[in-house]
């Protein structure tokens, strides 16, 4: 264990810091980007677009487009979806959630999502996020309903509602944002 230091760093593959790491000027990741340690970056961090992970300074944004196939049937009304781009660390504090855009959830008369976090099915939202249109411009999140501030690493989930049987969704998906501090 120990401090990595680079001048720069340019890499397509993953890079994997131990501890902490430590960039002299300016970092460019196609892989993931995983460290146990502080980031501390002198220059700029760009992460590739497909991981979904977006940093600029202290500021990190979890992107992920989710088609309504990819959500788990609760057996009811419900679909859930974990994201998979990245989870919010414990330390990080919740700025906003958004939903930027959405092909609308066809197959049942109304879908309705909220942005939880496993345990508070609505912590980074407040309001009814209509789904079941299509908003190809993305639709308001309300800001976050829960605890901004993270103990514990959580995992984001999406939960859509719909009139019936999940299982009636035939179509449709939506893109969500969320911005926190590190």
């Amino acid at each position: 264990m120990g401090t990595t230091n680079y001048d720069s760093i340019s890499a397509s593959d993953d890079v994997t810091a131990t501890d902490d790491l430590i960039v002299g000027d300016d970092a460019t990741i196609s892989g993931n980007l995983t460290v146990t340690g502080s980031l501390i970056a002198n220059g700029g961090i760009t992460v590739a677009d497909v991981s979904g992970v977006t940093t600029a300074g202290a500021l990190v944004k979890l992107s992920e487009t989710v088609a309504y196939d990819a959500f788990t049937d609760g057996g009811g009304a419900v679909g859930t979806f974990d994201l998979t781009v990245g989870t919010i660390p414990a330390g990080a504090t919740v700025l906003a959630a958004a939903v930027t855009a959405v092909t609308g959830f066809a197959g049942d008369t109304s879908a309705a999502l909220t942005i939880g976090d496993g345990t508070d099915v609505d912590r980074y939202n407040t309001g009814t996020i209509n789904v079941f249109t299509t908003a190809a411009n993305g639709v308001d999140a309300g800001v976050a309903s829960g605890v901004k501030y993270h103990t514990a690493a959580k995992t984001v989930t999406l939960t859509v509602t719909t009139n019936a049987d999940f299982t009636s969704v035939s179509a449709g998906s939506v893109t969500v944002e969320l911005y926190y501090l590190t």
